[in-house]
């Protein structure tokens, strides 16, 4: 006997391979949003951008129909939480050093729920309770918060949508932010998806390590405390092969959404976004397991796709908190002022290359870094360590080239640019040194 999510995930695919480019019929009508936002799922987790061992043909299907950024990242949070600021910057369009406060109850900005509602959209929020700051929840039509309850937490997500969605009438578009607690720990994957993934058959990454080579200000954290020190290979392979299958059975229950649009109606008018709040370490990355951290494993996937989004992909570099401007360019909506978000609209457009030059990541008072298109800067000042990486030929960030005399000007040329956007944003946290000593 074929199991149920076999049949979905085939049904989901037949749907998504055939169909096509996005067109609809007609006047195009406003189109509708299902934003997908995961919790804690790095960009190498799905199988159609590289990873060969995990099982993802929803978000596989999307990548072949959509617009992929493979340099998204969070800007950092000030918290070792730090889904709550990257969600709030997601919702607000802001940069970190300018979003409320996660607790905040009230706030006079643009929210993204409020400014899609505000133009004419009925507007759906189904979340996990906690990882955001609630004005932007509130500003949504409907709040369905849905707490981390182990195997059945996506699919209690995606029953909300499904029967939402189902009651929707008329010509009305609807803004749907889906942002299921999933893979974040405990991960607790259905025995059927779990039995998919042999811990003995993981493949580590080639940055693994037992620890990591110095104090970056946050060993003693929750998240690096899921594993003992030294790490060893085979629990971490028990951690990404319990990764995985939660990141297989969200996959599962985002194509039952899909599925469902396409049976109402709706799929063909609808704009999607997959995304995650941030990547992270799990599985022994430089030593690590958690958030915490400025490597680039801390980037979550970012598929667009839909009407009027050709295929693609693009290396430009890409903060969350630029998502807001852009949907509201890709649907019409008027894009508010003040947001510090900048439109990726251009880049899918084949107008521009890119939105900007330099990134700049900042977590807690404890690390800082800038990157460009190939170099790389992070700066621990609480340790008075430098690292730098040339990505174009070491992306898995292991050659330190910080003491390196023949990069001196590529690590003063980052550190000076990092030290102007600190002063730009009243960072209080020290500047690099320019030099090395």
């Amino acid at each position: 006997m074929i199991a149920p999510q076999l049949v979905v995930h085939a049904l989901t695919l037949t749907t998504l391979l055939a169909l096509g480019p996005w067109a609809v019929a007609g006047p195009p009508a406003r189109p509708n949003v299902l934003f997908v936002v995961t919790d804690d799922q790095r960009a190498d987790t799905i199988r159609a951008l590289g990873n060969a061992e995990i099982e993802t043909p929803v978000q596989d299907a999307l990548v072949g129909r959509g617009f992929v950024f493979s340099n998204a990242y969070c800007q950092g949070s000030m918290s070792p939480a730090v889904c709550a600021p990257s969600r709030t910057m997601i919702l607000t369009g802001k940069s970190l050093f300018r979003i409320p406060a996660p607790n905040a109850r009230a706030y006079d900005g643009p929210t993204l729920g409020g400014t899609f509602a505000a133009n004419g959209y009925d507007t759906l929020c189904v979340t996990k309770p906690g990882n955001s700051f609630r004005v932007g929840h509130d500003q949504f039509s409907k709040l369905v918060p849905i707490p981390h309850s182990g195997a059945s937490t996506s699919r209690k997500c995606a029953d909300a949508v499904i029967e939402w969605v189902g009651t929707r009438n008329g010509d009305q578009p609807w803004f749907v932010y889906l942002a299921p607690s999933m893979p974040h720990d405990p991960r607790t994957a259905p025995p059927e998806t779990q039995a998919k993934y042999d811990p003995a058959k993981i493949t580590l990454s080639k940055n693994f390590m037992p620890r990591h080579p110095f104090d970056n200000g946050e060993l003693k954290i929750r998240d690096e405390m899921l594993s003992p020190f030294p790490r060893t290979q085979d629990e971490m392979r028990r951690h990404l092969a319990e990764y995985y299958a939660c990141i297989t059975d969200l996959d599962h229950h985002v194509g039952r959404v899909i599925e469902a649009l396409n049976t109402a109606g709706r799929w063909d008018n609808t704009v999607v976004v997959f995304t995650s709040d941030h990547g992270l370490a799990v599985g022994g990355r430089h030593g690590l397991m958690g958030k915490q951290n400025l490597y680039e494993h801390v980037k979550p996937p970012l598929v667009l796709a839909g009407p009027g989004i050709p295929t693609g992909r693009s290396a430009s570099l890409v903060y969350l908190y630029d998502l807001f401007p852009t949907l509201c360019e890709l649907t019409g909506v008027p894009v508010p002022t003040g947001l510090d978000g900048r439109s990726l609209a251009p880049v899918i457009k084949g107008e521009k290359s890119g939105v900007r030059d330099t990134l700049f990541l900042a977590y807690r008072d404890v690390q800082r870094a800038a990157r460009d298109d190939r170099w790389k800067l992070i700066w621990y000042p609480k340790v008075d360590q430098v690292q730098l990486f040339d990505l174009s030929t070491d992306p898995d960030e292991l050659t330190n080239l910080a003491g390196n005399p023949a990069h001196a000007k590529e690590r003063e040329r980052l550190s000076s640019l990092l030290s102007g956007w600190q002063r730009d944003v009243a960072d209080v946290a020290p500047a690099p040194p320019l030099k090395a000593p």
